[in-house]
C-alpha cells in the first residue's frame, strides 16, 4: 500500500509541477526537471530487489542530509 500511495503522491505533485509550468513560463526548466526527478523517484519503489530499494532509499536519505547541511553552510557564510 506504501508503494502506491508514494506512486499517488509523485503523481500529485507532477500534475502540479506541470500546472506551474503551463502557468509561468519562466520556470519550464525547473519544472520539467522536477517532474522527471519525482517519476523516477515515484518508480524506484517499484523495484523487486528489496536489498536495491534500501540502498537507494538509505542514498536519497544521505543526500537529503548533504544538501540541508550544505544550505546550512551557504547561509553561515553569507551565500544565500
Amino acid at each position: 500500500m506504501i508503494r502506491e500511495l508514494v506512486l499517488l503522491g509523485g503523481a500529485a505533485y507532477l500534475v502540479i509541477a506541470l500546472v506551474q509550468w503551463l502557468q509561468n513560463q519562466t520556470i519550464q526548466g525547473e519544472a520539467v526537471l522536477l517532474a522527471g526527478v519525482l517519476v523516477v523517484l515515484s518508480l524506484v519503489h517499484h523495484a523487486s530487489n528489496e536489498e536495491r530499494l534500501k540502498t537507494f532509499e538509505t542514498a536519497g536519505l544521505w543526500l537529503a542530509v548533504a544538501l540541508f547541511a550544505g544550505y546550512a553552510l551557504a547561509k553561515a557564510g553569507g551565500y544565500v
